[in-house]
C-alpha cells in the first residue's frame, strides 16, 4: 500500500459527513388547505425546495473537501487538529441540522390535530418499526465503508463507530423524541388528552419543555459534568487539568469499550465516539425546532413576505448562537473531535443562518417575473413587492433568476440522493488510493497522481489540490446527479 493510500485510509473517516435524505423520505410540506391563487403563491402540496437545496450545497461542500489530496491540500480545508474550527468541521453538522429538519417534515402527521388525519392520534408502532429499520441500515453501510476495501490490516483494526453510525444514533434518538413528543405541540382544543383536566395539562406543558429545550440542555449538561468532573486514572494524565482529548473521558470510555487499535488512527479516543455524540444530539435537534416550525406555520412560507420575516428571525437566532458559542469558547475549547458544547453552538448558529439564505433563495418565488408584479390580479405581497422594486430592479432580478436557476437546480439534484454521492464518492476515493504509483522516484496513488504531477506542476500546491475536486465534482458528481433526477431516481434506504 503507498503512503498516500495509507494517509487517505487514515483520514477519510473524519473528513466523511453524513446524510440526511437518505433516512427521510421525500420532504413535503403538506397544506391542509388549498392556497389562494396569486403571484406570490405556492403549490398546496410540494416539495420545500429550501431543505433539498440546503442538503445540496452541504453535499458540495463534503465532495469539494472529501475530495482534496491531504498531502497538498489547504490547512482550512482539512479539520482542526485538536480544538478550532475550519471549513471542513462545519460539513457533519450541516447534515445533522438538516436531517432534524426533515424528520417532522416526513413525519407531519403528528403535528396535525386530530381532525386532519381522523379521531385519535397517529399509531406510533408502524413509525417506530420505520426509524429502527433505517437507523440500522445507516450503521450497517457505514460499517461497510469502514471495512472497505476489506484488506486484512483495515479488518483487523474495523471501527466500530464512524460518521454513519453516529448519524443513525443521532437519527434514532431524535425521531423518538419527535414521535413520543410532538402531540404537545398540538392546540389544545378538541385534544382527548385534556378532557381529564390539569394532571394532563402540566403534562402537556412538561413534555412540551422537554422538547423544545429540556432534551438538549441535559445531553450537553451530562456531557459537561461528566467531562470536567472525570478524573482518568492513566500515569500519563495524573497532572493534566485541562481538558485534552488523550486524556478525556472520551478516550477512557472509548479505549476501554472496543480497545485502542478501533479507534480512528489507534489514538487514545475516537472522534465519533460515544461521549461526544451526547452534544451531536444538540444539532440535529435544533434543525428538528425548525422543521417543526415548518410543518406548523406553513402559512408563514407560502409567501415571500413569510419567508423574509422568517428568514431574518432564523439570521438573527443564528447569530445569537455563533456569539454565544463564542463565548462559551472562553472557557469550553471549540473542537469537533470531542464535540464540545461550544463547538456544538457556533455550528447550529452557522448552519442556521446558512439555511435561512437558502431559503430565501430557493422557496415562495423570491425572485418574481417582471409580469408577476405588474399583473392587476396581484396578493397583497406581491403589491408589497411591486412598490419595493423598480421597473430597472425587476429586469435585474430577471437575469438574476435566470443565471441562478442551473445553480439552484444542481444544488436540489445533488441534495435529492445524497447518501449515493457519499458512498460513491467514498469508493471511488479509496479505491483510486489503493492503487499505487510511483512518480518522481515517490510512491504515491492514483488518487493523489493526478493533483500531485498533473497540477501542482504549474499551480501552487493547494489551489493545485483544490482544482483537482473541483473537477471531479464539475465533470463527475453533478452531471451524474443531474442525470439520476432526469430519470426520477432517487436511491434510499
Amino acid at each position: 500500500m503507498s503512503r498516500t493510500a495509507e494517509s487517505r485510509l487514515a483520514t477519510r473517516s473524519t473528513r466523511s459527513v453524513a446524510f440526511p435524505a437518505a433516512i427521510s423520505p421525500a420532504a413535503e410540506v403538506a397544506t391542509a388547505q388549498p392556497v389562494a391563487e396569486g403571484p406570490e403563491s405556492v403549490p398546496a402540496h410540494r416539495r420545500l425546495d429550501a431543505l433539498d437545496a440546503s442538503r445540496g450545497s452541504v453535499v458540495v461542500l463534503r465532495i469539494f473537501i472529501g475530495s482534496q489530496v491531504a498531502e497538498i491540500a489547504a490547512p482550512v480545508l482539512l479539520h482542526a487538529d485538536g480544538f478550532g474550527l475550519t471549513v471542513a468541521d462545519l460539513v457533519f453538522p450541516g447534515f445533522l441540522f438538516i436531517m432534524g429538519m426533515a424528520v417532522p417534515v416526513s413525519m407531519s402527521a403528528f403535528l396535525r390535530p386530530p381532525a386532519a388525519h381522523g379521531p385519535g392520534r397517529p399509531g406510533r408502532q408502524p413509525y417506530v418499526l420505520r426509524i429502527a429499520r433505517r437507523a440500522a441500515l445507516l450503521y450497517a453501510i457505514g460499517m461497510f465503508l469502514n471495512a472497505f476495501p476489506f484488506l486484512p490490516e483495515v479488518v483487523e483494526q474495523l471501527r466500530f463507530v464512524g460518521v454513519l453510525q453516529r448519524l443513525a444514533v443521532v437519527y434514532l434518538v431524535v425521531s423518538l423524541l419527535y414521535i413520543t413528543c410532538a402531540w404537545s405541540m398540538l392546540p389544545v382544543n378538541g385534544d382527548p388528552v385534556e378532557t381529564a383536566g390539569g394532571r394532563h395539562r402540566l403534562l402537556r406543558s412538561s413534555t412540551r419543555a422537554f422538547l423544545l429545550g429540556g432534551f438538549p440542555l441535559i445531553s450537553v449538561a451530562a456531557w459537561i459534568v461528566a467531562t470536567y468532573t472525570f478524573h482518568n486514572p492513566w500515569p500519563e494524565c495524573a497532572h493534566v487539568q485541562a481538558l485534552v482529548p488523550n486524556c478525556s473521558l472520551e478516550a477512557y470510555i472509548d479505549t476501554n469499550t472496543w480497545g485502542v487499535e478501533h479507534n480512528f488512527e489507534a489514538a487514545k479516543f475516537d472522534p465519533e465516539g460515544l461521549m461526544s455524540t451526547l452534544v451531536a444530539l444538540a444539532n440535529c435537534w435544533a434543525g428538528l425546532v425548525i422543521g417543526m416550525d415548518i410543518v406548523r406555520n406553513k402559512q408563514c412560507y407560502r409567501e415571500s413576505g413569510g419567508v423574509r420575516r422568517r428568514s431574518s428571525s432564523l439570521i438573527v437566532v443564528g447569530l445569537l448562537c455563533v456569539g454565544a458559542g463564542l463565548t462559551l469558547g472562553l472557557v469550553i475549547p471549540i473542537g469537533k473531535q470531542l464535540w464540545t458544547p461550544s463547538f456544538a453552538l457556533v455550528t447550529i448558529g452557522i448552519t442556521t443562518v446558512g439555511f435561512a439564505v437558502v431559503l430565501l433563495a430557493f422557496d415562495v418565488r423570491l425572485w418574481p417575473s417582471p409580469h408577476s408584479l405588474t399583473s392587476g390580479g396581484r396578493s397583497g405581497a406581491g403589491r408589497h413587492l411591486g412598490h419595493w422594486l423598480s421597473s430597472s430592479c425587476m429586469d435585474v432580478t430577471a437575469v438574476a433568476r435566470r443565471g441562478v436557476s442551473p445553480v439552484g437546480a444542481t444544488l436540489v439534484a445533488l441534495g435529492r440522493n445524497p447518501l449515493f454521492f457519499y458512498v460513491l464518492s467514498e469508493l471511488v476515493i479509496t479505491t483510486l488510493d489503493y492503487i499505487p504509483i510511483r512518480y518522481h522516484g515517490k510512491d504515491g496513488s492514483a488518487w493523489s497522481v493526478g493533483a500531485e504531477v498533473g497540477l501542482a506542476s504549474w499551480l501552487p500546491p493547494p489551489l493545485a489540490s483544490m482544482v483537482w475536486a473541483l473537477l471531479w465534482l464539475l465533470l463527475f458528481y453533478v452531471p451524474l446527479a443531474r442525470l439520476l433526477v432526469s430519470r426520477g431516481w432517487y436511491i434510499r434506504v
